[in-house]
């Protein structure tokens, strides 16, 4: 959780009588933000995989994860 949001969630402790929508808000949020970066994560685990994949072995000027990973020309 970012140091802005616990700041929040902290501030927020103040107001007891309060109903929880904000704290609710703020950690559904956070959730949003780890679904996105697991889903960033499993895409890069994929296009890894895919490039370990098709490496034949060989040298490294035929290396297809070098290829993968180099600028186009």
């Amino acid at each position: 959780m970012s140091k802005r949001a616990l700041r929040a969630l902290l501030s927020l402790t103040d107001q007891g009588t309060q109903d929880c929508k904000t704290v609710d808000r703020i950690a559904r949020d956070h959730m949003a933000e780890i679904e996105r970066k697991i889903a960033d994560l499993i895409a890069l685990r994929h296009e890894l995989s895919t490039m370990i994949e098709s490496c034949c072995g060989g040298s490294i000027s035929d290396c297809r994860i070098i290829e993968a990973l180099s600028p186009f020309d």
